[in-house]
């Protein structure tokens, strides 16, 4: 899972500014809310409007759809069959599998993830992934971006 810290609209462009949350969406979607402040927020996220990036850590090459609303990095993920991240990370994820198989490992036990399942990793708790060989793996991901200093 990426270590991506960037804040942008819907469509994944990216803008310097690592501390607020998204106050509207080019993208047209007719389902934002309004919040204290009178900024309308992202509530529904739809992914045929967001373009395929490249996503890639080593051992790992796919692509994702991003979306940042409220704080949160709201991603669609697609990766090869065999993945096999190489680096641990360190920041918590919450997600729901679509299609193929893949094992969320940790230092000490393995987690095996199949469509239908979510998961909940917490911060700080190291662990990387690794695709079962056969079809790609689609997967539904939720974190918090980390503001930077």
């Amino acid at each position: 899972m990426s270590t991506e810290t960037e804040i942008g609209d819907q469509t994944g462009d990216r803008t310097g500014d690592h501390t607020g949350d998204l106050a509207g969406s080019r993208s047209g979607n007719e389902n934002s809310g309004a919040t204290g402040t009178g900024a309308p927020v992202l509530v529904g996220v739809d992914f045929d409007l967001i373009p395929w990036e490249k996503w890639q850590k080593p051992g790992a090459e796919g692509r994702v759809k991003i979306a940042y609303t409220q704080g949160l990095r709201v991603r669609l993920m697609e990766l090869p069959a065999g993945f096999d991240e190489h680096e641990w990370c360190l920041r918590g994820h919450q997600g729901y599998v679509l299609q193929g198989e893949f094992t969320i490992h940790f230092e000490d036990r393995s987690v095996p993830c199949r469509p239908g399942m979510g998961f909940v990793i917490p911060d700080d708790e190291k662990h990387r992934s690794q695709g079962a060989e056969g079809e790609p793996t689609v997967v539904y991901v939720v974190d918090k971006v980390v503001p930077t200093a």
